[in-house]
């Protein structure tokens, strides 16, 4: 089959990579120039299930650890602090990453793509992998992100560890992600854009270089606020129909999980004669990614000050179960004790 792959990020990488491998005719559309693609998402994920994907893809992810993480600091309201062990979570070369998995593949830099004058006929499917832009994807029931900047760092000598501040009402939060040799991925989301820690951080680390400043809001709605997933021959994968976790806005795993669904409604369809079936793509991601509307209930709920831990107990106990199903994939230990007082100090 022709198919078209706007966007070469997690999702759009990954899946031009393995369809190529399928046999399939790939053209990836990226807007940005060659020299000025980045990727974003400050490089850290579970160790556990980049290995899975990546030799699925046939690459060795031990070629691109920076930083194998062992304990996370968080820093909470009120002088407050948690630390998480970390079972995985890793900081790696998200760009070489990203372009291995192009190898082979034509990938058309510099071409902002709109959907009025694509030519869709030439294709026999567009997959949209633009991430919190949706471009070739009609408006969303409800959308919600939160204003956010990640910063590339330079001469951070005095910390070498995973570094999180959350904000009071989990309005947002600071991170640093440790990557090698002193440089690291500093920055922060924040429905306020007050962005604390950024200006603090750059003041206790004066010898600190920015390397690169990336301006990108990072979306909160979980798939079932981010219907439709397709319009006709264009179908969503990724952060375009909401795989980002909530609670973390980590769109990393749960975009790459979404691809993997694809290519099994893909493939299940192609054995089988038929289709692309949109609506077993639907169900899939929706059983899938289910309980990100728990979570994301559980967001909106503490910044508008109305979460109750009795009232709402039931939701805080599906995130904890199904985190905790999960543990590898997020890379760090879920303990429900340390969640409840997480969720009371912010």
């Amino acid at each position: 089959m022709k198919i078209a792959v706007i966007g070469a990020g997690v999702a759009g990488s990954y899946l031009g990579g393995m369809l190529y491998k399928r046999g399939h005719e790939i053209t990836i559309f990226e807007s940005n120039k060659k020299e000025m693609h980045w990727p974003v998402c400050a490089w850290g994920a579970s160790r556990h299930m980049l290995e899975y994907f990546s030799n699925k893809a046939g690459l060795n992810f031990n070629n691109y650890i920076f930083h194998v993480g062992r304990r996370l600091r968080m820093g909470l309201p009120n002088q407050k602090e948690e630390f998480l062990d970390l079972d995985g979570l890793v900081t790696y070369n998200k760009k070489q990453w990203e372009s291995d998995l192009l190898a082979g593949i034509t990938v058309e830099y510099g071409i902002n793509c709109d959907k009025k004058t694509f030519p869709r006929d030439k294709y026999d499917y567009i997959l949209d992998c633009t991430g919190f832009h949706r471009r070739f994807l009609p408006k969303p029931e409800e959308d919600f992100v939160i204003p956010a900047y990640e910063y590339l760092v330079e001469n951070i000598q005095d910390i070498n560890e995973f570094h999180v501040i959350g904000y009071k009402g989990a309005r947002g939060y600071f991170w640093y992600f440790p990557l090698s040799k002193g440089t690291g991925f500093m920055g922060a989301g924040d429905i306020d854009r007050k962005y604390y820690g950024v200006k603090e951080f750059l003041e206790t680390h004066p010898d600190a270089r920015i390397i690169k400043k990336i301006g990108r809001p990072i979306r909160l709605s979980p798939p079932k606020l981010m219907e439709p997933f397709h319009d006709d021959n264009i179908i969503g994968v990724g952060e375009s129909i909401g795989t980002v976790f909530p609670m973390l806005g980590e769109g990393i795993i749960p975009s790459l999980l979404s691809c993997e669904i694809f290519l099994q409604v893909l493939d299940e369809n192609k054995n089988k004669k038929v289709k692309f079936d949109h609506k077993q793509y639907r169900e899939k991601i929706l059983k899938k990614f289910n309980y990100y509307y728990d979570v994301y209930r559980i967001i909106r709920l503490k910044m508008d000050g109305k979460l109750s831990t009795v009232k709402h107990f039931n939701l805080l106990l599906s995130m904890y179960k199904n985190m905790k199903k999960d543990e590898k994939r997020f890379g760090f230990e879920i303990d429900f004790e340390k969640m409840r007082r997480l969720v009371n100090a912010l």
